[in-house]
């Protein structure tokens, strides 16, 4: 679970700085969904998604997350953990694995080496989202980055709050 854990934080990471661009965040000539302003932080641009769309990506991670879950040896019975199987050419509109889509890596050499390095680089981006999201909320929460992140007046562990509630 760590391995899986720190590939979405790494993820989050480096999405979470992508979208702070002005390249992503800024004006564009065609609006890349219905809602979108410019000048929106990260979490920002998360509630001005519509629902629709957000249950779309929920959607897709579902799908993603129960196609790794099929394979015949079980991580938890023996398996190899952090290993998806690939899915190109499973359906014809699927051109690339996920991981390694041009196959530029060579999985048999250094990989004990390698997967250390990825849970080790998992934890340092678990530790810098959970920080990034820290000082949006609390401002000079993370002395190192004080005054760096915008403030975030949401709530970003109730990804849906502002488009229902159940309460």
């Amino acid at each position: 679970a760590e391995i899986k854990h720190g590939r979405v934080a790494m993820a989050a990471f480096l999405g979470y700085l992508v979208q702070s661009t002005p390249f992503v965040s800024g004006p564009h000539s065609k609006l890349p969904y219905s809602g979108y302003e410019p000048g929106l932080t990260p979490p920002e641009q998360w509630d001005a998604i519509p629902l629709a769309g957000k249950l779309q990506i929920f959607t897709l991670i579902g799908m993603l997350e129960s196609y790794g879950e099929i394979l015949d040896v079980h991580y938890c019975n023996g398996g190899l953990p952090g290993y998806y199987p690939p899915i190109k050419g499973n359906r014809p509109e699927i051109w690339f694995n996920l991981y390694d889509p041009f196959n530029w890596f060579d999985e048999s050499k250094d990989k004990v080496f390698g997967r250390q390095c990825e849970i080790n680089n998992g934890r340092l981006a678990m530790l810098g989202i959970l920080g990034i999201l820290s000082e949006a909320k609390v401002p000079g929460s993370v002395p190192a980055i004080s005054g760096l992140i915008p403030e975030y007046s949401g709530n970003v562990m109730a990804p849906f709050s502002g488009d229902f509630t159940l309460f």
